[in-house]
Parts: structure tokens; C-alpha cells; sequence
């Protein structure tokens, strides 16, 4: 039992570092991913900065709150549609500013935010498994994939203590607590 027990734990953590290993491959998937649509939307927001100043506004949000308060259906949608683009701008600057000065454990958290889900979404369908290069990279994976295999196994390890009797070198060969 005790042999199935330790070939389990090497499988576990096995798998766990190969999913680990994946991680930092992943976080810079998601990087050239949102960095590509972010250097779109950075367009966008550059021709709305620069209508802007040609129609006299001191910013792009005076314009789309002039715009806002338009009487036309159609030019008020725009506004907001200008607006939202706006915001996602700032949210992406955000976001390649964390991915710039973080660390993997913080890209890995930043990426599997549910709000994030549909970007993840669309970069696994591009992304393609290996090994990392680096050894910051694979320092990180080792450390995660022992970590997870810890909380994993490790209820199972307490109950064998637990019902094995616990600390044995606090008994006497009689089985009695000193």
C-alpha cells in the first residue's frame, strides 16, 4: 500500500509540475495577445484624440460628453461606443503595466480573473504546450507543483498518521502514551 501511495505522489507531482510549467508559457501568450489588441485600440484612441482637436475640444472626453448630449440616436450610440473603447483602453494600459512589473504569481492571478475568462478563452485556443526556457520560469513551476501537491496529499498523509496511531515515539511498546 505504502508503494502505491509514493508512485501516486510522484505521479501527482509530475503532472502538477508539467501544468505548472505551462504557466509562464501561457502568461506571455496572454501578453502578446493583449498587447496586439491594445496596440489597435491605442489607434483607435489616437484618431479620437486627434478629432478631438481638430473640432476644437480640450480632450477626447469633452467631445464625447458634447457628443452625449446630442439630439440623434445614432451619434449618442457612438458616443458611448467611444466611451466604452475608451475605458478599455485604460484597462488594457493597466493590465500590460502589471504584466510589465509583476511576477509570475501575479500574471497567473491577473489571467484567471473570471472578468478576464474570455480573453484567457481566446488565447487557449492558440496556445501551444512546451517548456520554458528560463530558470526563474521552472524555479516557479517546481515551487507551485510542490506547493499543490502538498495541499493535495496532504489530508490523506494526516489520516495515515492519524489512524497509524500518530507520534509513535511518544508510546511505549505496549502501545500506551507516555
Amino acid at each position: 500500500m505504502k508503494l502505491f501511495l509514493n508512485i501516486l505522489d510522484k505521479l501527482v507531482f509530475g503532472t502538477l509540475l508539467l501544468l505548472a510549467l505551462q504557466l509562464p508559457l501561457l502568461a506571455d501568450h496572454y501578453l502578446q495577445y493583449v498587447s496586439g489588441y491594445f496596440a489597435a485600440l491605442e489607434k483607435q484612441v489616437e484618431g479620437f484624440a486627434l478629432n478631438a482637436q481638430l473640432n476644437g475640444y480640450d480632450d477626447v472626453y469633452a467631445m464625447i460628453e458634447d457628443l452625449l448630449l446630442n439630439n440623434t440616436a445614432a451619434v449618442r450610440l457612438d458616443a458611448q461606443q467611444k466611451l466604452s473603447t475608451l475605458e478599455e483602453y485604460e484597462d488594457l494600459t493597466l493590465l500590460l503595466s502589471k504584466f510589465a512589473n509583476g511576477n509570475f504569481l501575479q500574471q497567473t492571478w491577473y489571467m484567471f480573473q473570471p472578468s478576464r475568462y474570455e480573453t484567457l478563452r481566446n488565447v487557449l485556443e492558440n496556445f501551444e504546450p512546451g517548456i520554458p526556457l528560463g530558470l526563474d520560469e521552472i524555479l516557479y513551476a517546481i515551487v507551485l507543483a510542490m506547493l499543490l501537491n502538498l495541499c493535495l496529499l496532504l489530508p490523506g498523509k494526516c489520516y495515515t498518521w492519524m489512524r497509524r496511531g500518530g507520534n509513535k515515539s511518544a508510546r511505549d511498546k505496549t502501545g500506551k502514551v507516555l
